[in-house]
């Protein structure tokens, strides 16, 4: 039945049918999963996630609907937020249209829907409560530098007086900091806070705009008031710590720090996602031949990698306090961050968690136990940072990054950890080598996350290149570590079961996040470069 599965009748390999299996599995189980969980979506959870995914016209509709049905400020907020970005979008597209009539580019339409006239908008705001009313015309107003003068200097005395007006303080705080006035901003965010223990996330916001500046006299002395310091994040509380060397307090914080991250739903994704590459890993490694020794340092590995994100994160947190390494805008600045900061310390902390590794594989293992480990030590580094990344909210980003970001760091800390290896073998020989395997490594993340960042130049086409690069110089590796071809389920039909299991569970996420239209919409519109990179994969797969 398994052989059925796998091969054609002439001996074929199917792929396909497998990929198809796994999907259906991945969707299921998630499904299950998020039913025992018991967390229904809500309508405002939905328009969040759509928006985040870049959808701000469908995010709107459901916006708009909510305010009529229960007017809150934060609702209203989120529908002008949605609207602004939707009418930008449609912009947009009229302008795509208009250079593509001129035959001038050759640019695809704008997948959105259209944003709600600005009249629908203005019915909606004309029938809002009073209270809320001022806040909304306020915002809007803002949004397009059209205030009208009686509104701003009723928000303004309702600000300033005492109690302040319920969001007054926190509108004009936004407007303040888009306006990059972010000294001015911060104090209305606290002053916002203080006042209302409902939103104490502003006094959060406060003392994270200070932070931004290096204004840390303030900061320091903004945290001797108790009633600040009861209302800041454990993600502050440990950039502050980090900031004054307090280490200590710096670890106490780092578990809290991460704890938002391990959602029911992250943690199904994400564990789903890398199983699916695990099993990739057990099949391109043998598993089967020496299960006793392989599987138990395969899942160690794999946790040593998850454990690697630890040391990153104060690695990060010290190139920002320290160093000043940080994502500017700059096109060179940002090079040397994205090489010297992000590259370096991510691969150097996933060699570290690899190296205690190492003597057990030299004496009891071989070179491809070696490989093996070394790349599920970055599969474990990936699967903790997709929580991250899914905590954000976008279903497209997180399709692309179980398919790319797993495997790139699996490909990455492979290279360097067999070129670690061979360096520990004969270090006259191979210390050369060694260096110009972690150079290229460290030089190709950096360039990656470069491209990525800078998408406005095209980067994302470029990282493609490079993730290509890699992928090949790992799978090759392991084509001469492995000597022999498989039977039953080879390395391609487990990375077509692997591409299934992440298909499956990203659908099945975007369905209960945004329901079955939205849901198939979201993830066809990432399917493209995902088809793309499987194809160069097959390719190169095949003759393993």
């Amino acid at each position: 039945m398994l052989r059925g599965l796998l091969y054609t009748s002439h001996g074929a390999p199917r792929l396909l049918l497998p990929g198809l299996v796994s999907f259906l599995l991945a969707c299921v189980i998630t499904l299950v999963t998020a039913s025992i969980a018991g967390r229904a979506r809500t309508d405002e959870q939905r328009a969040e996630a759509l928006q985040r995914s870049g959808k701000a016209a469908q995010a709107e509709q459901i916006y708009a609907r909510l305010v009529r049905e229960r007017p809150t400020v934060p609702l209203v907020l989120a529908l002008l937020d949605a609207h602004d970005i939707a009418s930008f979008h449609d912009k947009a597209s009229k302008a795509m249209s208009a250079l593509k009539k001129s035959r001038r580019f050759d640019m695809p339409d704008m997948d959105d829907e259209p944003a709600l006239p600005d009249e629908e908008i203005e019915k909606i705001l004309a029938g809002l409560p009073p209270e809320i009313s001022l806040i909304a015309r306020f915002w809007h107003g803002s949004e397009r530098q059209t205030v009208p003068e009686e509104i701003r200097t009723e928000v303004e005395e309702g600000a300033k007086r005492e109690p302040p007006m319920p969001w007054a303080n926190h509108v004009l705080g936004l407007e303040a900091a888009r306006g990059e006035k972010l000294e001015e901003a911060a104090s209305l965010f606290e002053r916002e806070g203080l006042a209302f223990p409902e939103r104490a996330s502003d006094v959060d916001r406060a003392i994270t705009i200070l932070m931004s500046i290096d204004a840390w006299d303030r900061v320091n002395q903004r945290m001797q008031n108790p009633q600040i310091a009861a209302q800041v994040s454990s993600s502050t509380r440990y950039r502050i710590a980090v900031h004054e060397k307090q280490w200590g307090q710096a670890v106490i914080n780092l578990p809290a720090m991460l704890r938002p991250q391990f959602t029911v739903d992250g943690m199904v994704m994400a564990g789903v996602a890398a199983f699916g590459w695990f099993f990739f890993c057990m099949r391109l490694g043998r598993v089967g031949e020496r299960p006793l020794f392989r599987l138990p340092m395969y899942l160690i590995a794999f946790a040593l990698g998850v454990l690697s994100v630890g040391p990153t994160l104060l690695l990060i947190s010290w190139e920002e306090s320290v160093l000043k390494l940080r994502e500017t805008g700059d096109f060179v600045r940002d090079l040397i961050f994205c090489i010297f900061g992000i590259g370096l310390r991510e691969e150097a902390c996933k060699l570290l968690l690899f190296l205690p590794l190492l003597p057990i594989l030299r004496k009891w293992g071989d070179k491809l136990d070696v490989l093996v480990c070394a790349a599920l030590v970055g599969l474990g580094f990936a699967a903790e940072e997709n929580l991250g990344y899914l905590a954000r909210g976008s279903i497209i980003e997180g399709l692309g990054r179980f398919i790319t970001a797993n495997f790139f760091h699996m490909a990455m800390t492979a290279v360097v950890g067999s070129a670690l290896d061979d360096f520990i073998t004969d270090r006259e020989r191979n210390a050369a080598a060694f260096t110009r395997a972690t150079l290229m490594v460290v030089g190709l993340h950096g360039l990656y996350d470069f491209l990525l960042i800078h998408s406005e130049i095209g980067g994302s086409y470029f990282a493609m290149f490079v993730f290509v690069v890699l992928t090949r110089m790992f799978l090759e590796a392991a084509d001469v570590a492995r000597r022999r071809a498989d039977r039953g389920v080879t390395p391609l039909h487990a990375f077509i079961i692997a591409v299934g299991l992440v298909t499956g569970v990203t659908f099945a996420h975007a369905y209960s996040a945004v329901g079955l239209k939205w849901g198939i919409f979201l993830v066809g519109s990432g399917l493209l470069g995902i088809a793309i990179i499987v194809y160069v994969f097959i390719k190169t797969l095949r003759t393993i």
